[in-house]
């Protein structure tokens, strides 16, 4: 049963008709809308209604007032801005290039104001590039036009005693890049922290920037740090939210190029259970019974102490284990395939933000070249015999399926094997280290 609510006044319901046809394209960029008398007469009401209704739409910017010409849909050519792109290789040319050649490829005009001082710094600023109070900084102040329209300002701030007497402090575009004199001052930025805040404008905001009624400003604060953690630029742009579309773009970070495998110790007992209760999670998300009973932490100690289990790390971070050893388990595997020189991998499990990579492809590889090592012909491996994904897998990995065998109680039992000397080259180069 529908429940009703009080009905909104008129002069809301003027607005929001009015708002649906700019949306929908009934009225475009640069219409002109019906005069007060014509809305007022349309909806049965007076003219100071009529007023109200279009007040709330001049507040949320999406007409103009033109007198004594009337009211018109706002014309809005959204600029779009990229945080991300600060540290992309870009070449030695003025400062603003980048931002002028975008404006250019659109068929628009872009200049820039810029002004210097050197002021006792906000306590935000302050903060941020941790200095103590009495230091100074220089700020370069901005305004970036486009079509002669003030689209956005740009204030960096710069530790004084860090730029003193370069480039930085002089009112003009810096043909390497501010950026780039910072590095050539020893002071290179390899990190940034981006923070954004949206809220309504302050009367310079709104001076600078022209802005009209109830137009929302977006604040990205960029603090910049060296390879050292040591801050040294806090850039303030503040962006009109009527004249910006803030695009961040983001890829799977993948590996790197040297992921390490090592033995796994009792330190790491606890993430190698994550990472099977992660997998064993991906699993029971997919309609797959898999792995789900509590994990076996008894096991797992007694290959850890073996120097059976180990550890896939990526830049220190753990992202996979895998678990190989030469006995056949004989629910599986008959007394003479357990006498030939196998070894048998469990219990492999990576992050599933590492999918894709070939991680498992290339510990397959890992393991058939530590069977080699050992002196082993065979790789082998028991998979779930209901996972049939799973098992095209393995085929795919160049694994021969022997048969399924069904055991009361096991849920494992698809039995897989390859030459130990087979390896697919396919994902990244593990580099095997040692604890020592």
């Amino acid at each position: 049963m529908a429940i009703s609510g009080r009905q909104r006044p008129l002069y809301q319901r003027i607005a929001d008709q009015i708002r649906e046809e700019i949306a929908g394209g009934a009225l475009l960029p640069g219409d002109r809308l019906p005069t007060e008398a014509e809305i007022a007469a349309r909806w049965d009401t007076t003219r100071s209604t009529a007023v109200q209704g279009l007040k709330v739409l001049v507040n949320e910017g999406l007409i103009v007032s033109d007198r004594p010409r009337g009211h018109f849909v706002r014309n809005r050519r959204p600029m779009v801005y990229r945080p991300q792109a600060e540290f992309r290789k870009q070449p030695l040319s003025p400062e603003m290039d980048t931002f002028l050649t975008q404006m250019a490829e659109e068929g628009r005009e872009a200049e820039q104001q810029i002004e210097i001082a050197v002021i006792a710094p906000p306590a935000e600023i302050r903060s941020r590039l941790q200095l103590a109070e009495g230091d100074l900084v220089v700020v370069r102040r901005r305004i970036r036009l486009i079509d002669g329209v003030p689209y956005n300002t740009n204030d960096s701030h710069f530790p004084l005693n860090l730029v003193r007497d370069s480039e930085i402090v002089r009112p003009d575009d810096i043909a390497r890049g501010a950026n780039t004199v910072l590095a050539e001052l020893g002071y290179e930025q390899v990190r940034a922290l981006d923070e954004i805040q949206v809220r309504m404008p302050t009367p310079d905001e709104t001076d600078r920037l022209h802005l009209g009624p109830g137009t929302p400003v977006a604040i990205h604060t960029c603090t910049g740090y060296t390879r050292e953690g040591k801050p040294v630029r806090v850039v303030v742009n503040v962006l009109p939210g009527d004249r910006h579309v803030i695009t961040y773009e983001r890829s799977k970070a993948g590996l790197s190029n040297a992921p390490v495998i090592r033995p796994a110790t009792d330190e790491d007992i606890q993430t190698v259970i994550g990472l099977w209760q992660h997998a064993a999670g991906w699993l029971r998300n997919r309609g797959i019974n898999q792995w789900q009973y509590p994990p076996r932490e008894e096991r797992i100690r007694e290959n850890v102490a073996a120097e059976e289990c180990w550890i896939v790390e990526d830049d220190g971070i753990p992202v996979g284990t895998i678990t190989v050893d030469d006995h056949a388990d004989r629910d599986f595997w008959t007394e003479q395939e357990a006498a030939q020189p196998a070894l048998y991998v469990h219990r492999m499990a990576i992050r599933r933000d590492v999918g894709g990579t070939g991680l498992g492809a290339a510990l397959l590889d890992w393991a058939a070249r530590k069977a080699v090592d050992q002196g082993k012909t065979l790789l082998r491996l028991d998979a779930w015999r209901d996972n049939e994904g799973l098992h095209a897998y393995y085929r795919s990995r160049g694994f021969t399926q022997l048969r399924i065998v069904e055991v009361d109680g096991r849920g494992s039992g698809a039995l897989f094997q390859r030459d130990a000397g087979t390896a697919e080259g396919v994902g990244p180069r593990l580099t095997e280290r040692s604890n020592a």
